[in-house]
Formats: structure tokens, C-alpha cells, sequence
């Protein structure tokens, strides 16, 4: 690997590090979003998430939340897609054999940027959802949430092979 190569590998690594972390709540790291477009940021169809379906939300609740999530959505896709074509452009120069140092720092720190957005986003979100819930579905939630976090740390540990 030429050296270029070699540091626009590390450059992309660590861009894709930096915005790793804040992906988490969304899923693996990658694309994910890309894969699934503009449904993702809208989430499921009645537009409660998965982790909520098992709260006994009343029909108010659930108009609330699928409201909040779809006032969000052409954002969150807006984003997603920023993100998404900041990937392929990275992939362009890679393939092209290009490497543009300013361009690389460029392209990383915005897909960095937006991706702390759409965290940001979602933790408001996700604030604004809690607080629509009652004190026995909020208990509720903290503990599916606490249930899934170890099923995918499990998962993660026999994948490693530990």
C-alpha cells in the first residue's frame, strides 16, 4: 500500500471511529441508515420504536411519539443522506486513487459534525418520548433497554471469540 493510500485508510479509519460511538443507539456501525433510506429516520410504521411496543402506550402516547419522531424525520434524512454522500465521496477519491489531504480532513470532520447532529437529535427526542411516559412505563423502558444493552454485549463478546 502506497503511503497515501496508507494514511487515507488511517484518515477514513478514524473518521469512521469518531462517528462510531454516536451511532450506536441507531444500530451497527457503517451505513446502516444508507441501506435502509428515508424509512429509517421515520422509524417503524406507527412510528413507535421497537423498545416501546411493549410499554402498553395508549393511543394518545402513541400519536404523540409517532408526531415527534415524523416532525424530525425529513432532518434526519437530510442528514443520513449528507452523511451517505460524504462516505461515497471518500470512496471516489479511494478508488480514483486520489488523495487530497484538506479534502480528506474536510469530508471526515462533516461527516463527524453531522452525525453528532443526528445524535443530538435523537437524544432530544428520546427526552421528549420519556417524558410522555408514565412512571411505571418509564420504569419499564429503563429495564428493556438494560435487557437489550447486555444481549448485545453478550453477542459482541462470543463474536470476538471471548
Amino acid at each position: 500500500m502506497t503511503t497515501p493510500r496508507r494514511t487515507l485508510a488511517i484518515l477514513l479509519a478514524a473518521g469512521i471511529s469518531l462517528a462510531a460511538p454516536l451511532t450506536v443507539e441507531a444500530g451497527p456501525p457503517g451505513a446502516a441508515y444508507d441501506c435502509l433510506g428515508p424509512q429509517a429516520a421515520q422509524g417503524h410504521r406507527d412510528g413507535v420504536p421497537p423498545l416501546m411496543k411493549g410499554l402498553k402506550l395508549t393511543a394518545e402516547q402513541q400519536a404523540r411519539i409517532a408526531e415527534l419522531r415524523k416532525q424530525d424525520a425529513d432532518l434526519m434524512d437530510e442528514k443520513f443522506k449528507h452523511v451517505r454522500d460524504t462516505r461515497m465521496q471518500l470512496d471516489e477519491m479511494q478508488m480514483k486513487g486520489q488523495y487530497d489531504e484538506l479534502q480528506v480532513k474536510k469530508l471526515t470532520e462533516e461527516g463527524a459534525q453531522v452525525m453528532a447532529e443526528l445524535e443530538q437529535i435523537r437524544a432530544r427526542q428520546q427526552h421528549q418520548m420519556m417524558d410522555m411516559l408514565t412512571p411505571e412505563q418509564r420504569k419499564e423502558f429503563v429495564a428493556q433497554s438494560q435487557r437489550m444493552m447486555q444481549r448485545r454485549l453478550e453477542q459482541r463478546v462470543r463474536q470476538s471469540g471471548g
